[in-house]
């Protein structure tokens, strides 16, 4: 099988939408952050694999790369300009750089890259190749709109639920036979909004290209809101086969563990411990006697304090839990939650959870989420965060309150008042 001359993977984005998370393309996912997985996958379909980086990320791209053991010449890392925003502006960064077929990737997201193995062949008689993937609920992404032929004519950009064009949605796994072609049509047309990509593929469109449409129905996920980090997490613990226990690791006899679970190096579980896979636990973790943990990622030097309940939940770095419970959450790194406090996740009516971004009430279509936690914040003891609440980076919520909305980096929440922008 012959290989497609460039992969482009867009690691440019700012990740707004993502707070208090940061950096999706290196959440760690089984160990490994995501922009990683990106590249070894890509790297055996393209002879080129180049990643557009942003001025923050660009940096620890490149130590990922230099850390590789094969051809390290066929991997570039291009910074996108500030003045260049969106993914249009990540493709015009390497105008002077790349030339003839390209194959355009999102960092952000994972699927299953076989697929691009029916992308070779069909590239032999189009010039542009479009994956999407049927989607039963809404998608706040672009759908495709076809003609009577099943031919695809246009991508309409975030429409409105009652006006989807079809129940299709577009996937980042686009493919061009000249990206020149692409780049006269991003610099032909002009936006006042974050679509100018969308809008040149349009423009493509309306002419006589060659365009083959692939239906993709395996899995997918992307990193768009901080709650999507669950249902990724979700996928890639499939990967989790049978039960691996590192050998510097001590398991007590009196604990109970159910595969499939991988747990690393200098792990210790103490008595009564009940782990339910598909689970991963990092290296140097402890956990404390009488926990349970149940379909969770635990990353490295975490402390799981005794009788803690972690279920379908991501726990980052150097966390540091005593007595709580943790459900459908993500907990970033170097965050401490006091003895009892716990996580609410599940309203009573059983409705769908919604979460506030940009001052814009989303439906995350979940009928569990517990909180999102920004790193290095620490809550007090018998504290409740009620469903779908994110909490910033550096926060300090004081005891027994109940964090009901949002809190902004850097806030003190204490009896009810919040005091923002703390020097700490």
């Amino acid at each position: 099988m012959r290989k497609i001359k460039n992969a482009l993977i867009l690691a440019g984005g700012d990740s707004t939408r993502f707070w208090p998370l940061e950096e999706k393309a290196f959440f760690s996912f089984l160990g490994k952050p995501l922009i990683l997985y990106q590249i070894e996958e890509l790297s055996r379909y393209a002879e080129t694999v180049v990643i557009v980086a942003n001025k923050n990320n660009a940096v620890a791209i490149k130590r990922l790369i230099d850390n590789f053991e094969d051809d390290k010449k066929k991997y570039h890392v291009i910074i996108q300009k500030d003045s260049l925003p969106g993914q249009a502006g990540a493709i015009l960064s390497v105008k002077n750089f790349l030339k003839g077929e390209v194959l355009i990737v999102n960092a952000n997201d994972i699927l299953d890259y076989t697929i691009v193995k029916e992308t070779i062949k069909k590239a032999e008689k189009n010039q542009i190749i479009i994956v999407g993937k049927r989607k039963n609920e809404y998608f706040p992404g672009g759908y495709l709109r076809f003609n009577n032929k099943r031919q695809i004519v246009e991508v309409v950009e975030k429409p409105q639920k009652d006006k989807l064009p079809s129940s299709i949605v577009k996937l980042v796994l686009d493919y061009f036979s000249n990206i020149e072609d692409l780049i006269t049509a991003i610099e032909s047309e002009k936006t006042e909004e974050d679509n100018l990509y969308e809008l040149a593929i349009n423009s493509l469109l309306s002419t006589n290209i060659n365009r083959e449409f692939i239906n993709y129905d395996n899995y997918w996920q992307s990193l768009k809101y901080p709650w999507h980090v669950l249902t990724m997490m979700k996928g890639f613990l499939t990967r989790v086969k049978g039960l691996e226990i590192a050998k510097t690791s001590t398991v007590s006899k009196n604990s109970l563990i159910i595969p499939p679970v991988f747990i690393g190096d200098n792990v210790r579980i103490g008595d009564y411990v009940k782990v339910v896979g598909p689970c991963y636990i990092g290296n140097n973790t402890v956990v404390g006697d009488h926990s349970l943990i149940r379909e969770s990622q635990i990353n490295d030097d975490c402390l799981i304090g005794s009788y803690t309940e972690v279920a379908r939940s991501y726990i980052g770095n150097d966390v540091f839990l005593h007595r709580n419970y943790i459900g459908d959450s993500v907990i970033s790194d170097e965050t401490m939650l006091g003895a009892g406090t716990v996580t609410a996740n599940f309203r009573f009516n059983e409705n769908s959870i919604t979460s506030v971004v940009d001052e814009e009430k989303v439906d995350t279509n979940l009928s569990k989420l517990g909180t999102m936690i920004g790193s290095q914040s620490k809550i007090g003891v018998s504290a409740t965060i009620l469903p779908g609440v994110k909490i910033g980076k550096k926060c300090l919520v004081g005891p027994n309150e109940t964090v009901r909305y949002d809190l902004e980096d850097k806030t003190f929440l204490v009896r009810g008042e919040e005091r923002e922008n703390l020097n700490i």
